[in-house]
């Protein structure tokens, strides 16, 4: 993830016009993780069962789960040195690196892990009670995971920690003894929610994508550039990385699959997520009571950038 955000924010930086390398920083933090949404397409079906071995499937849903919700250090890294370091603005490094620390490390992202680990081991513990009772019927069995990712979803919103993150880590707890995986192996109610939710999503995307933006903000980012920068962001953002530490992954057996995982890196549902709370943080960066000029040009460059990146992934990566 690391090398993903520096060459991501480099090629960033390289390409939209008067932007400052801690604004690229920022708007390439938004389009490091790998989406887990997008990545269903190929790590689950028919077609990935027939055409993408095992541990490549397994080591993409481990990646795109765990980054989508580590992506906050990224991100809030480069939001606080804006804030603090900013024009008009009396803080220092320190200040910025002191609450970046406190506030993402310890409240959101060290918060999130004890209490989506906590949440999800006590549910499964309960589940299996339940069940040895004949206290829980096969429906209520079904849509247990679901209820239970939608309660650490609002409990998390409701303490402002990082949901996502705890929800990848409450499934990992919840099925550690993979009893509640293989109880449901043969049922078709889990794949078939995924299916709706992923169209859900894909709906949502064309509903609201500020498709306009792309060519009226030409002060921004002019569409020939914002149609180079896809392009480069697709073929360097992530597949020289993964390509050249692929033998130290003893998932990649070979090459080609080296640059399939590579190339395999969807922008999506966790960009547009990443930039909404982007754009909700700028707000709070102000000088005089209103909203500091420069996070409203960062705010209005995030999105146009990142949309814009996420519909080249989803189109370049079915």
């Amino acid at each position: 993830m690391t090398a993903m955000w520096i060459c991501s924010s480099l090629i960033i930086w390289g390409l939209v016009p008067n932007l400052s390398f801690l604004h690229a920083l920022a708007i390439g933090a938004c389009v490091t993780p790998t989406d887990p949404v997008l990545s269903n397409s190929i790590v689950k079906g028919k077609f990935a069962d027939e055409n993408v071995p095992k541990n490549l499937q397994k080591i993409i849903i481990a990646e795109s789960g765990a980054n989508d919700g580590l992506g906050y250090p990224f991100l809030f890294f480069a939001l606080y040195l804006i804030k603090y370091l900013g024009p008009g603005q009396d803080g220092d490094a320190g200040t910025a690196i002191g609450d970046w620390f406190v506030e993402t490390w310890v409240y959101t992202i060290i918060l999130s892990v004890i209490y989506g680990f906590t949440v999800g081991w006590i549910a499964k513990e309960l589940l299996h009670w339940a069940e040895e009772k004949k206290f829980v019927d096969r429906e209520s069995f079904l849509v247990f995971a679901i209820t239970l990712a939608l309660f650490i979803v609002g409990t998390c919103g409701m303490i402002g920690s990082d949901d996502v993150l705890a929800c990848f880590i409450a499934g990992n707890a919840f099925t550690w003894d993979d009893w509640f995986r293989l109880e449901t192996l043969d049922d078709s109610l889990q794949p078939t929610i995924d299916m709706l939710l992923n169209l859900s999503v894909f709906m949502w995307f064309g509903a609201v994508c500020p498709w306009s933006s792309f060519l009226s903000n030409m002060d921004i980012i002019p569409i020939y550039r914002l149609i180079f920068l896809g392009i480069l962001i697709l073929l360097f953002r992530r597949l020289p990385v993964v390509f050249g530490l692929h033998r130290f992954i003893h998932q990649i057996e070979e090459k080609r699959q080296a640059i399939f995982v590579g190339f395999f890196g969807p922008i999506g549902v966790s960009a547009v997520f990443y930039l909404y709370i982007s754009l909700q943080f700028l707000e709070t960066i102000e000088v005089n009571g209103t909203q500091r000029p420069d996070a409203v040009i960062l705010g209005e460059t995030l999105r146009v950038v990142v949309w814009f990146l996420a519909i080249c992934s989803i189109v370049s990566q079915p």
